[in-house]
């Protein structure tokens, strides 16, 4: 029997076949091109979350240091110390401390030391400050350890502020007591200001430091400093770091401080959710190798960027499928074995130069 023209119509197996190729070839390039989409949403989300929380750290110690005391009873002292956070007890990860004096506002003051009086009915009132008074204030910057952390967290330090008025009672920041043997702080004196903190350093330029070409550590008069000691006390501890020796250009102090001309801040955060796109090792990593084998090379930062491996930083090199070459012993840290498994933690890195606005002088920079 012949069929008729329109029993005839319709789509042959090859025609069936190939339309759903082409359908899935379309599914696939759209799919892409939404994972694509969302990784590039997710990125700018962290960038920007980052920027937030360390342009937040920034504004607090910029404030700080533009209100620096020049005058006799001015200080600063910045030193770094070693903690051991892989508890293997060998303490290898540095980190920094600030403490200055700085000029108190009305509000600073009031803050540290509000005035309680009573009034006429016996009730107590807190007193208002006469705006024009001004008085001076200790502060102090820490990255501390934090503590009870998970193993993937022990990287992640906490840093610290606090402030106390010149004089009162407590004991000062700048007293060899006030960090115990450990490099830790009396308890109760500083107030958290962020943690997941990877690092954090900041450098100091001398009278002779040369910084407007780029900022560089060094014996040489041109170079900056990762140590300060306003009233060379020698209170940076040489045999804790290398990072604690003076600058070459270092002037002596006589009836004032020496302060420093510019300073450099960087920091580099981890938040938690970022530690669940992390990678690890695959393998055990040895103290000589440079190639590290990792479960995904999309979850590692740029090339020059900086990991952290237990203790140790690592400049990145390169990545392929599946590996990493990296530079090992960075930031003052010792090359070590780390086991598989073992999480590599990074950060987007902020940074902020400031000049030191007390300096009675102009230099060129």
């Amino acid at each position: 029997m012949r069929r008729t023209p329109a029993e005839r119509a319709g789509f042959t197996l090859v025609e069936v076949l190939l339309a759903l190729g082409l359908l899935s070839l379309l599914v696939v390039a759209l799919v892409r091109l939404l994972d694509t989409s969302l990784k590039i949403w997710e990125r700018t989300e962290t960038t920007r979350d980052l920027q937030e929380m360390g342009g937040a750290v920034l504004d607090l110690l910029a404030e700080d240091l533009y209100a620096l005391e020049s005058g006799p009873r001015g200080d600063l002292v910045g030193d770094w110390v070693r903690f051991d956070l892989d508890r293997d007890g060998s303490p290898g990860a540095l980190w920094p401390r600030l403490r200055c004096v700085r000029q108190a506002s009305a509000a600073d003051l009031m803050r540290a030391r509000p005035v309680v009086t009573q009034d006429n009915d016996g009730v107590q009132v807190q007193s208002t400050i006469d705006p024009r008074e001004k008085g001076l204030m200790e502060v102090c910057w820490a990255v501390l350890p934090a503590g009870n952390a998970a193993r993937d967290e022990r990287q992640l330090g906490n840093l610290w502020r606090g402030e106390r008025l010149l004089g009162d009672d407590s004991l000062s920041f700048f007293d060899e007591r006030y960090f115990g043997s450990g490099g830790k702080p009396a308890p109760g004196t500083l107030d958290l200001v962020t943690g997941g903190v990877l690092w954090f350093d900041l450098w100091y330029a001398a009278q002779t430091s040369i910084v407007h070409d780029g900022w560089s550590l060094g014996d040489d008069l041109s170079d900056g400093a990762a140590s300060w000691d306003a009233w060379n006390k020698d209170r940076p501890d040489l045999a804790k770091s290398y990072l604690n020796e003076p600058a070459a250009g270092m002037a002596t102090a006589h009836d004032l401080p020496i302060l420093p001309r510019r300073v450099l801040i960087r920091v580099e955060i981890e938040r938690p959710a970022d530690l669940k796109r992390r990678t690890r090792l695959t393998v055990v990593a040895s103290a000589e190798s440079n190639e590290l084998l990792i479960a995904d090379e999309q979850g590692l930062p740029d090339k020059d960027a900086m990991v952290l491996v237990d203790e140790e930083w690592m400049r990145v090199l390169s990545t392929g499928r599946g590996y990493v070459l990296v530079q090992r012993a960075q930031r003052g840290t010792r090359a070590s074995i780390h086991e598989a498994g073992t999480m590599i933690h990074w950060g987007n890195p902020m940074t902020r130069e400031l000049p030191v606005p007390t300096m009675r002088e102009e230099w060129d920079l």
